[in-house]
């Protein structure tokens, strides 16, 4: 009986190795619950969703519907440096003038995203300045960092939450600026972007 328990412990010692292997990582992560007038800022950062690169390829590409056709602004930084190389054309991507907006197109492996960036206004501006209206050592960094940066305004994105509804939700549009934003996002309750103008996607 023993000897037939030792092939058996061998190989229940090398299979769980494959089986348990994880998955690969997330293409992007975003806090899902957001304030009204906060542009997509999560307070609490107690719901973290995660999308991978196969989802974008299953999903539907579609406009905003929202705000007019203005698209949705969210609180997502691009820096000024990668901000003026796309309006400057550096990253060859195809763009069209919707309304007051110069609006880029991102295609790569299925990922299809439209979408433009400015300054941030002074409601999103009011926005950080009163969530850090408290703290010395971060407040004017923060004010600063928004006042030098631009953000980015979603106009097309996938559809890969609610794909039973034929329009694109907030999140979806936070999906999306969060793939362009970059790395280091300063203000809490913005997660971490994918920077993929610069890093690829």
């Amino acid at each position: 009986m023993r000897n037939k328990l030792i092939p058996l412990f061998v190989l229940a010692l090398r299979f769980p190795l494959v089986a348990s292997a994880p998955d690969p990582e997330p293409v992007v992560s975003i806090y899902d619950e957001f304030d009204d007038g906060l542009f997509g800022k999560s307070r609490d950062r107690g719901v973290i969703v995660s999308v991978k690169k196969a989802a974008f390829a299953r999903a539907e590409t579609l406009e905003v519907a929202e705000d007019g056709g203005s698209g949705f602004l969210t609180a997502v930084i691009m820096s000024r440096e990668t901000a003026e190389k796309l309006l400057s054309g550096k990253y060859n991507l195809p763009s069209k003038e919707i309304g007051p907006h110069r609006v880029f197109t991102y295609r790569s492996e299925g990922l299809d995203i439209s979408f433009s960036v400015e300054m941030p206004g002074q409601s999103m501006i009011r926005m950080v300045s009163d969530f850090y209206s408290g703290d010395e050592r971060w407040h004017d960094l923060l004010v600063e960092h928004y006042r030098e940066n631009y953000v980015i305004r979603i106009h097309r994105a996938e559809n890969v939450f609610d794909s039973w509804n034929d329009e694109i939700t907030y999140n979806e549009a936070m999906v999306a600026a969060t793939l362009l934003g970059d790395s280091d996002q300063w203000l809490w309750g913005i997660h971490n972007g994918e920077d993929i103008l610069n890093k690829g996607y």
